[in-house]
């Protein structure tokens, strides 16, 4: 178990608590603060905010507007699932790699290494495909249509953040090319 200092940084729900656990506390520590010197195209900020619309936009759609609440029983039910296997995947991706940060860096204090091993011998960010899956699922688990919408916009951020994080470890991670060679995709086998 982990000092009570050290878990301050871990209140964002069950599922995160279980995955801050299975980390060092200073990893952790670094997922939540952004660090000087880190590319931040606004991604952070407009993933924050979109995650946050997306829940609220569920929340007033299926218990006050009723505007496109009517996600079947089925739909909501896979969603559940897809949301739920997609956050597994996340975890997996932040377990894995140590250096898993929501700002593009790298951790020279830390000695920054490539990882590639669990989920990341078959995509190069694992971790945002988890993201990019879970938000708009939550929306129809919640039963919206209409929070789709910003949940969708979320995904758009994280792809194109994915995008910008890939050139800047090609030109900073020493390795990073060459594994970009044997794992060819960025977030989903076969397509990208």
């Amino acid at each position: 178990m982990l000092p009570v200092g050290d878990r301050r940084a871990y209140t964002s729900g069950a599922t995160g608590r279980l995955v801050m656990l299975a980390v060092h506390p200073d990893l952790a520590e670094g997922r939540v603060h952004a660090q000087k010197g880190a590319l931040d195209s606004g991604a952070r900020l407009a993933s924050g905010f979109l995650f946050l619309v997306t829940v609220v936009a569920a929340a007033l759609d299926v218990g006050r507007l009723h505007e496109s609440d009517w996600v079947v029983a089925g739909a909501r039910l896979a969603a559940l699932l897809a949301f739920s296997a997609a956050l597994a995947f996340q975890a997996s991706a932040m377990i894995v790699d140590p250096f898993f940060s929501p700002v593009i860096r790298l951790q020279g204090e830390r000695n920054h290494q490539l990882v590639t091993r669990g989920p990341y011998r078959l995509l190069r960010h694992p971790g945002y495909l988890g993201m990019v899956v879970a938000i708009p699922a939550s929306a129809l688990a919640l039963g919206s249509w209409l929070a789709l919408i910003p949940g969708l916009a979320f995904s758009v951020v994280i792809v194109r953040r994915t995008a910008c994080e890939d050139r800047f470890l090609k030109m900073n991670l020493p390795g990073y090319t060459d594994y970009g060679g044997r794992v060819r995709y960025r977030l989903l086998p076969g397509i990208w």
